[in-house]
């Protein structure tokens, strides 16, 4: 997401605590995780991204989810970095332990679609990092598993990372006009929170969170949400990253 900060109050709205809906999330709302699913095996690449100061009102801080995908970069929503001022990625799985923070020094917006490269200051090794499916295109079939640190059921804070099986439900569009792929809950949804998280088909992330079908899923574990498809922006991810 482009830092501008005019947009960034309306798209922090929706970041805190999980997925957005209709919208990007903000950092003044509670974080939520995924509603229903179940609590994910360890996943070391799956990264909470937490934002503070610019746009984001004083005493906040703007919670997203992110993946690594090398030992400096991460990839997240392009709502999660607008208007930000400053940035730290934790790469513990819990929410109530989340480790030492992890200071970002640079943040860039992708060229199309919600889809953002965070930087780290310095270099995180870690021994895998998220596998990226940068060529899928939008489906109506088959299924997918969509992770996330955001709130829980009924804005009930989590207290880790989750994950739910979902369906592919065909082509939709996110929170900046790209290409997404539309999912429906099976095991549950995604909520605030979540925003960034992936969408993982064949063992592989083809898409990050980016809006909701509703601005507040409440418990409803079949919500539908929108993730931005990252085929839209490959070459710029290969090339930012150095993939």
């Amino acid at each position: 997401m482009k830092k501008s900060i005019a947009t960034t109050f309306a798209a922090l709205a929706l970041v805190t605590g999980g997925l957005l809906t209709a919208g990007p999330a903000s950092a003044a709302s509670p974080s939520i995780q995924v509603v229903g699913g179940e609590k994910a095996p360890a996943t070391t690449w799956a990264v909470q991204v937490e934002a503070s100061g610019g746009s984001i009102p004083a005493g906040y801080v703007s919670n997203c989810t992110g993946e690594q995908i090398n030992a400096s970069w991460v990839l997240t929503a392009r709502h999660c970095i607008d208007g930000i001022g400053a940035m730290n990625v934790y790469h513990s799985n819990s929410t109530t332990n989340k480790g030492t923070a992890v200071a970002v020094d640079s943040v860039t917006a992708a060229p199309s679609g919600d889809i953002a490269l965070v930087h780290l200051r310095s270099p995180y090794a870690l021994s895998s990092y998220a596998p990226l499916d940068l060529a899928a295109s939008a489906t109506s079939s088959g299924t997918g598993t969509i992770q996330g640190y955001g709130l829980r059921a009924n804005a009930t804070q989590s207290d880790g990372l989750y994950q739910a099986s979902v369906s592919l439900t065909g082509a939709s569009t996110d929170a900046y006009n790209g290409r997404a792929q539309h999912v429906t809950g099976v095991t549950g949804a995604s909520n605030h929170g979540d925003s960034g998280g992936p969408l993982i088909v064949n063992g592989k992330i083809v898409a990050v969170c980016s809006t909701g079908d509703s601005a507040d899923p409440g418990a409803n574990t079949r919500a539908g949400s929108n993730y931005a498809l990252l085929s839209q922006s490959a070459s710029w991810i290969r090339s930012t990253a150095g993939l």
